[in-house]
């Protein structure tokens, strides 16, 4: 009975998921006016899940992540815009050729019950779960994204 009470406990904190964070550094002046945002992530395990910032204004973005493991279309463009203008990519158009071995591309869409959205795009490293990105929101901010 005791074996049977702890797997019951470890299939619901699986099935719950387990929620993370991930700091978003301002890279442009007009991400500066709003400082460093904290977005906070449900990971299921799946390579998707739910996101959710809360801006300085009181608005809640509130979108979902997606990984795709073995690369992506259309990945980089986002990522070029924040780390590119200083030569530190090599990105062009919608295209990249930056690769992270073990590493998988991901992409998170947001929507704020005030009208901002927000478009990330990030590397997840498969073994340790850290990462980095960009962000950009429809008021044409800029953020480095690091998780």
């Amino acid at each position: 009975m005791r074996n049977f009470a702890f797997v019951v406990v470890l299939v619901c904190v699986a099935l719950s998921g387990c929620t993370r964070s991930a700091r978003l550094y301002p890279a442009n002046d007009i991400a500066t006016a709003t400082g460093v945002l904290t977005a906070d992530f449900k990971s299921y395990g799946s390579g998707h899940g739910d996101i959710k910032i809360i801006m300085p204004d009181g608005e809640l973005l509130s979108g979902e992540y997606s990984l795709v493991r073995g690369g992506a279309i259309g990945f980089g463009n986002v990522y070029g815009s924040v780390y590119g203008s200083a030569g530190l990519s090599s990105f062009s158009g919608s295209s990249n050729s930056y690769a992270m071995p073990g590493s998988s591309p991901g992409t998170a869409s947001l929507f704020g019950d005030k009208g901002t959205s927000m478009l990330c795009e990030f590397y997840n490293d498969n073994f340790s779960g850290h990462g980095n990105g960009g962000c950009k929101s429809s008021k044409n901010a800029l953020y480095r994204l690091q998780f």
